[in-house]
């Protein structure tokens, strides 16, 4: 595949990456209502989950800014370049399938908690599908 038009899908995927950010607040406060849930935990079973979740945050962002910075070496292929790929398709695979199977079923009600939902569906699978291609590519 041509280089240009994956160094584009890499630029986009690597930006797709900081959508969960601002997002992250309102799903927390009005959607998954972590603050109830949170009360009922003892101190360290709060910051474990909390610990994890900047864990899961820090890997987002942080790999969206390798994409944006290394889009084009990236799209170029090569040993290293392959394996980040591989890895990210393989990542959002699995985050796909969780949004799509596991939180389909318990995702709580409401159209702004549903569309939420159904906009991580979606992001997750174009996610999955451009760093498959990439990886494919390489």
């Amino acid at each position: 595949m041509e280089v240009s038009f994956l160094t584009n899908l890499l630029l986009v995927s690597g930006l797709l990456h900081f959508c969960q950010l601002p997002a992250a607040p309102f799903v927390e406060s009005n959607v998954l209502k972590w603050k109830e849930d949170f009360a009922k935990l003892s101190p360290i079973n709060v910051w474990t989950f909390k610990v994890m979740g900047g864990g899961i945050m820090l890997y987002a962002v942080g790999a969206g800014v390798v994409v944006l910075c290394a889009a084009e070496e990236i799209a170029k292929g090569g040993r290293l370049a392959t394996a980040f790929s591989g890895f990210l398709c393989v990542t959002w695979v699995y985050r796909g399938l969780v949004q799509i199977f596991l939180y389909s079923r318990i995702w709580p009600g409401g159209w702004k908690a549903r569309s939420f939902h159904y906009f991580l569906c979606i992001l997750c699978s174009f996610l999955a599908v451009a760093y498959g291609i990439v990886w494919y590519s390489g």
